[in-house]
């Protein structure tokens, strides 16, 4: 298959706006307006005097590159035209090359890793309008582009439905929530206060110096803050500690079944509980609650700490300005107000049948994934 230098078959538009031509209410996207893998969350409209810096222009003709941490792939086609940060760069596909499957080809993890890898600077690493210029496409003729970009698109709507559906069935979760126990932060039932220290067996925190020297490729499994998710627990990268170590050395921040394993910095409070495959398994700087589990259910522990109340529970008593972090006293303070036990027990039966539901929708979402990644790898080998 013929193969092109992005600069050769798209131009780069930097076309640079300064502030004072903004025209009040035109929409403005930063990073933070668009999802990895490209979704655009939502956009701003721009006041008079409110932006201070040259921002670039873009159309719906454009495809929006996030170059600041290329690994998130920050990869958006836009169907309205506005202004954006400077971290994201407007491609415009020339008449040889269709920009929807100039998206598709960016965005397949091959290309993110290659986009991350030409990066440049430690912390906050990006990618040079040169070095994109400078990738390699593969240049079938553009119907065949265009065959290839409808049957993605296909195969990437199905994955959005699947998505919206998991996104529906979590918000049920948490009117499930609040319809039990009410707003656990105003507490209009009047349910007794208790300190997380009084509901815990116990409070303590995953080993905190810096442990890669003992990382294996085999062994006891390891937690730590990144595989800490929304919903639960992400084991597609865990790290490893020798069995002996584990024992020895990492023993007192070990982990068993219906702990809770709570995010410290970034995003604090964040909780998953442990399932029983990782039950002895290690923690790596994340706090670990052990519930009494005779006052309270480890389940309504971690729903009340992911809630909207939670958030601002957990957020009251986070400490640092830059990045919130939150530590063992911090957590063993914290106050919540403990629903009677029988309610969180009729609480926890509901949501075992609402879970039997989300399981086969999340089944069902990571097969579409896995057919939309094949299709992916296929199309940009001539295979499709």
């Amino acid at each position: 298959m013929k193969l092109a230098r992005l600069g050769e078959v798209a131009a780069i538009e930097r076309d640079g706006i300064a502030p004072e031509k903004i025209v009040a209410g035109t929409p403005y996207l930063g990073l933070e307006h668009i999802e990895s893998g490209g979704r655009i969350i939502s956009s701003e409209p721009v006041a008079n005097g409110e932006l201070a810096s040259t921002k670039f222009q873009f159309g719906p003709e454009h495809l929006l590159y996030g170059k600041l941490r290329p690994y998130l792939a920050k990869i958006a086609l836009p169907d309205f035209a506005g202004i954006c940060s400077t971290d994201i760069l407007p491609v415009k596909a020339g008449p040889d090359l269709d920009k929807r499957y100039l998206a598709y080809f960016l965005r397949q993890p091959r290309m993110v890793d290659f986009a991350n890898s030409r990066s440049s600077g430690a912390n906050l690493p990006r990618l040079s309008p040169k070095a994109l210029a400078d990738f390699q496409i593969p240049l079938p003729p553009l119907p065949e582009q265009r065959r290839i970009a409808g049957i993605l698109d296909q195969a990437d709507a199905l994955r959005h439905k699947r998505a919206d559906a998991l996104s529906r069935l979590n918000a049920l979760g948490q009117a499930i929530f609040y319809e039990m126990f009410g707003d656990l932060v105003t507490n209009p039932n009047g349910w007794p206060e208790r300190t997380f220290a009084q509901i815990a067996k116990r409070i303590t925190v995953g080993i905190v110096v810096k442990p890669a020297s003992y990382y294996r490729d085999t062994g006891v499994p390891a937690l730590r803050g990144t595989n800490i998710k929304s919903n639960g627990i992400d084991l597609s990268d865990v790290v490893y500690f020798s069995e002996q170590d584990n024992e020895t050395i990492l023993s007192k921040t070990r982990i068993w079944t219906d702990d809770l394993v709570i995010v410290r910095s970034g995003r604090p409070g964040l909780a998953a509980l442990v399932p029983p495959e990782l039950s002895g398994a290690n923690a790596i700087d994340v706090l670990i609650l052990t519930p009494d589990e005779k006052v309270v259910h480890p389940r309504f522990v971690r729903d009340l700490i992911n809630s909207t109340a939670g958030r601002r529970i957990i957020l009251s008593e986070s400490r640092g300005q830059v990045q919130q972090h939150f530590n063992v006293g911090s957590l063993s303070k914290a106050e919540l107000f403990l629903p009677p036990y029988d309610l969180q027990t009729q609480y926890v039966e509901r949501m075992k049948g609402l879970e039997n539901v989300l399981n086969r929708q999340v089944i069902g979402k990571l097969s579409l994934d896995s057919l939309f990644f094949a299709l992916q790898h296929r199309a940009f080998r001539g295979e499709l």
